[in-house]
Order: structure tokens, then C-alpha cells, then sequence
């Protein structure tokens, strides 16, 4: 088996023997062994265990277990205790996904706060397998049924070679000692499920159903590759961004087929799932303004395109700017100036200026986002405007509109900032003080 692991390294490439590797250890048979085999293999190693405190005294048992072997190994030891169940229960998620959030971002400050190159984590043959068919019963796509991959950004996995019978067979052989999770025999996890119940019937319809699905799941990875190829230069056609979000420009991708499946693989990387994107389809064709939401972003169907961004509620935020103020750099960057009204003084026709009378305002000015009903009078008018009217005519999409600042006195709008300045604050013949204010 050293032999099979070295060339597994080699064939994948998965790291150079100069690299320092920290090792995800749990106690159990695949992790024990993979510790063996890195420390006999004389690979710079550190040991990395998490004690989830799911399991009571069990827990604590697995974490004294790998830390007195990394004591009598000499080896660097990481522990790290989490509130598992409180972390799920906020989050509402699982307590599978909890666990494994938790472990991935302390192993990802561990590797920079120790100069560690890559995170190796125990995963087997069964593992691609369960994840395979875990995946299929929600209805992957097929980056979800392409498996768990040798090397994945800086985690490594290098016990993919051999499988959970192999494992156990090995460490019996070589009496490597091991712990075992009581846990991995309760049916109400799904992947114990699948490998106490689901794949033994497997196996009884085709006894190399195991070793098939490893060549399933290695195509599938193959095919993935190429459909990444074409998916990217389908993404440099109908995808850009820019610091608002994400623009799909819908007619061209309403040339585009399979247009579900593309839809998907443009959204899916902003929380979107499979079930929203035929409703989202549907909206095509549409008028515009229909919304979608993923946890953390926003898709608006608009006129020309499907805009992403995230969604930040920004309506009840209001900032001051006071007389005396010079400069605000936030919620947007503002300078102010007062200037005397000379005779050879010519007001800025720049969007991003506003000259003012500074008579006419009252301060402190207030800068906060536009509100429903309300109205203003664009310079060179003389009647009142909605402002949902002034951004229908300038085109304005819903995060267009909710992106503009509005400048006020009082209850007034003075400016839809980098817009449209209101004509009752104009400089007029008889003005004498100005306030200028600049967007920088």
C-alpha cells in the first residue's frame, strides 16, 4: 500500500515532498492510516483534529487518542472544540453541513497562520461513492456527480486510491490503532444509510457495482471538464460583471441550448438553485421587473438583461452632513466647498457637481435613498416630477434605482446625486453664496 500511495502522489501531482501538509486526522481507520503512511513516508506533516462535541466523553476519547500518538510521534498537534449544534440551529442547517463548515475555515486559518502549504483530508473510494449517489438523489448536476477529486484548490486526497475494505485490512495487518465512531452505525444520516443499506443491494444486483461506479464517476469528471470548456466561452458571450454584480444579456442566451442547463451554470455560483431557473426562464420573455432571490443575492429580469447583485435592504439608511463638513467618504465619497458668487463665476455642467444656492438649503443636509410618491422638479422645469417617473424615462433598472442617492433639505430633494439637480436650489442672478458639492 506505501507503494500504491507514493504513486497516487506522483500520477495526480499532488504536492512536492518539499511542501508542509496538514493532515485532517479524526481517529478513525482511513485518517490513522493516512497519518502512517505520511510519517513513514518522511513527508513534513502537522496534525490538524476537531472535536465537534457531538458524542460526549466519545468525542473527547478520539481527541487524547490522536493527540498522545502526535506526542509520541513528535509531531505538531491542532485541536479545536466547536458548538456543532448551536452553529447549525443558527444557521439552520444540518449538522453534517455545520460540522463541515466549521472544519474547513479553521483548517483554512491553520494553514496561514502556521505556513502550511496544503489541507489533506482522508477521503476513500466509498467516499466518492456515497457522495456520487448523494448527490444523484437530489438531482446534481453533473459537477455534483463528477465525485470528491484528487486536489481541490489546496485540499489534497491522497487515500483515493484504495478503498474503506482495504483500509481496514491494512491497519489490522500492521495493527495500526484506530477509533471507532459510534455514530457512523445511526441510519439517520444519509451516507450511513447508503452504506449499510443502499449499497450492499447494490452490490447485490451487480457484485462490481462499486468498481463501475468509480468509472462512472471518472467519466463523468472527464465530460465535466469539457463542458466547463464550453461553458466558459459561453460565459465570455452573454456574461459580464462589474462592481454593481453580474449582467446576462438575455438575447443572447435565449439563443443558447440547452438553455436550462446553461442558465443554471451562470447563477449557481451566487446561491440560485435548479428549481428557481424555470421560473426564471419563464421570465424571459416578460416585462421586465420580476425578482428571484438566493440567500445573499438578488436576479432582477430587466429590459436587456438578467442583473445579479447582492441583496443588501438599503432603504432605511440615512447619513447627515452637517454645515461645517467638508468631506464624507461614506456611503459614497462627497466633498463640499462654499464659494462667494464672483461675477466671472460659471456653475459646473458635470454630473457629478452640484452647484447650489447656498441660501436655499437648510441644513444639516440629509443623504438617504429615494422613497415611494415622492416628487421633485428637474432642472430647467417648471412643473413637479415623480422620481419613479424620472427613473422609468432615464431607464433605470430596480438596483439602478436603489443604488442612487438622493441629496435633501428637509423633506426637499437638492440632488439625485451624479444625476439630475432640482431647480428650486438653482444659482440664480441674485445668488450669492454657493455651495459646491462633488462626487468623487
Amino acid at each position: 500500500m506505501v507503494e500504491q500511495f507514493l504513486k497516487y502522489i506522483h500520477t495526480e501531482k499532488l504536492f512536492h515532498s518539499s511542501q508542509r501538509i496538514l493532515l485532517a486526522v479524526s481517529g478513525g481507520a482511513d485518517s490513522m492510516l493516512m497519518l502512517h503512511l505520511f510519517t513513514n513516508a518522511g513527508f513534513s506533516v502537522a496534525v490538524a483534529h476537531c472535536n465537534f462535541g457531538l458524542r460526549g466523553g466519545e468525542s473527547d476519547g478520539d481527541e487524547q487518542f490522536v493527540a498522545e500518538y502526535c506526542d509520541k510521534h513528535n509531531l505538531a498537534f491542532y485541536v479545536k472544540h466547536f458548538n456543532t449544534q448551536d452553529y447549525a440551529m443558527e444557521k439552520g442547517i444540518s449538522i453534517e453541513m455545520a460540522a463541515r463548515d466549521l472544519r474547513y475555515a479553521w483548517f483554512d486559518g491553520l494553514l496561514s497562520k502556521h505556513n502550511l502549504d496544503l489541507l489533506a483530508t482522508a477521503h476513500h473510494q466509498d467516499d466518492v461513492i456515497e457522495t456520487f449517489l448523494i448527490n444523484l438523489s437530489r438531482g446534481s448536476g453533473i459537477k455534483g456527480l463528477s465525485g470528491i477529486q484528487p486536489k481541490s484548490g489546496k485540499i489534497i486526497r491522497p487515500m483515493l486510491f484504495t478503498n474503506r475494505t482495504e483500509i481496514l485490512e491494512y491497519c489490522q495487518r500492521l495493527k495500526i490503532e484506530f477509533r471507532t465512531d459510534s455514530s457512523n452505525v445511526d441510519t439517520v444520516y444519509k451516507r450511513n444509510l447508503i452504506r449499510q443499506q443502499i449499497l450492499p443491494l447494490l452490490e447485490q444486483v451487480n457484485p462490481a457495482f462499486r468498481r463501475n461506479a468509480m468509472k462512472t464517476v471518472g467519466n463523468l469528471h472527464e465530460t465535466g471538464q469539457l463542458f466547463q470548456q464550453r461553458m466558459s466561452e459561453i460565459k465570455t458571450w452573454v456574461y459580464s460583471e462589474d462592481d454593481q454584480g453580474a449582467m446576462i444579456h438575455i438575447d443572447k442566451l435565449l439563443t443558447l441550448y440547452p438553455l436550462r442547463t446553461i442558465l443554471f451554470e451562470l447563477i449557481r455560483e451566487f446561491g440560485f438553485q435548479a428549481e428557481q431557473v424555470d421560473d426564471i426562464i419563464d421570465s424571459l420573455t416578460k416585462e421586465s421587473g420580476r425578482q428571484f432571490f438566493s440567500g445573499e443575492y438578488r436576479l432582477v429580469k430587466d429590459r436587456e438583461y438578467l442583473l445579479i447583485s447582492p441583496f443588501l435592504s438599503k432603504q432605511d439608511q440615512v447619513f447627515y452632513i452637517e454645515e461645517n463638513c467638508l468631506k464624507i467618504n461614506y456611503p459614497i465619497h462627497l466633498s463640499l466647498e462654499i464659494i462667494d458668487r464672483k461675477p466671472d463665476f460659471r456653475f459646473s455642467t458635470h454630473p457629478n457637481v452640484a452647484d447650489l444656492d447656498l441660501d436655499k438649503v437648510v441644513f444639516p443636509l440629509i443623504l438617504r435613498h429615494w422613497q415611494e410618491g415622492e416628487y421633485f422638479q428637474p432642472l430647467g422645469m417648471t412643473g413637479m416630477k415623480k422620481l419613479s417617473d424620472f427613473f422609468v424615462d432615464e431607464k433605470y433598472s430596480i438596483p439602478d434605482k436603489e443604488n442612487i442617492w438622493i441629496l435633501a433639505s428637509g423633506n426637499q430633494p437638492v440632488w439625485i446625486v451624479g444625476k439630475r439637480l432640482d431647480d428650486r436650489f438653482k444659482i440664480t442672478s441674485i445668488t450669492k453664496h454657493i455651495l459646491r458639492i462633488r462626487m468623487e
